[in-house]
């Protein structure tokens, strides 16, 4: 699983700096993080008493406690996105906290058994320690002009971002102190979706996940 796991999301800025692992809690194996994720110097481990960190000075959160891949099961995955989910993977899961106390936790369904990130979907929660510090960061950075999206638990944006080689669809509700991001990533030349349709599948995975 992630077999090219040196592929990146430029798009979102994720952070993947962590050993990905199925969310059955198995040991994670060492990968390389997206555009602005240094690579980690230690692999997470349950049982360790100091918690390793990444070049960045995160540190990184034990598999165990990541809990992005909650939001969504495979099976409802594939129920939302339909065909484009006919070879979906096992989830695995990454997370770090910032030296500032931002917490971020990733959940990845890679689309096809080469496991790259590049085609699959992503959920990601971020959790900023206090209400001032959510206020000054922007939860719709990394998408290509965010349009305004309404009737779900928080303020939303999506955005369709077409990079040189994926397209990503990416809708992200903020409320209070948290930031949810769902993200599906395709090659361009098997791009599922016009920015309406990609818009109407990413709200029903909003809508489907357990918050």
């Amino acid at each position: 699983m992630f077999s090219t796991k040196t592929t990146r999301l430029a798009g979102l800025g994720l952070i993947l700096a962590v050993g990905l692992s199925a969310c059955s809690g198995s040991t994670p194996s060492p990968s390389a993080g997206a555009s602005t994720s240094a690579e980690s110097t230690a692999v997470a481990s349950p049982t360790s008493s100091v918690p390793p960190t990444a070049r960045d000075g995160s540190s990184l959160i034990p598999t165990t406690e990541v809990g992005a891949c909650s939001l969504l099961n495979v099976e409802q995955v594939r129920s939302v996105l339909g065909d484009a989910a006919r070879d979906i993977q096992a989830g695995e899961v990454a997370g770090t906290v910032s030296p500032a106390g931002v917490r971020h936790e990733n959940c990845i369904y890679p689309l096809d058994p080469a496991g790259t990130t590049t085609h699959a979907v992503i959920l990601e929660i971020v959790t900023y320690p206090d209400a001032a510090s959510r206020a000054a960061a922007d939860p719709w950075e990394a998408m290509m002009s965010p349009t305004e999206v309404t009737g779900l638990w928080g303020e939303a944006r999506y955005a369709t971002n077409r990079l040189s080689q994926t397209t990503e669809h990416v809708l992200a509700v903020a409320r209070g102190t948290q930031v949810w991001r769902f993200v599906v990533s395709q090659p361009q030349e098997i791009s599922t979706w016009e920015p309406a349709e990609g818009q109407a599948v990413l709200r029903k995975l909003a809508e489907t996940a357990r918050i």
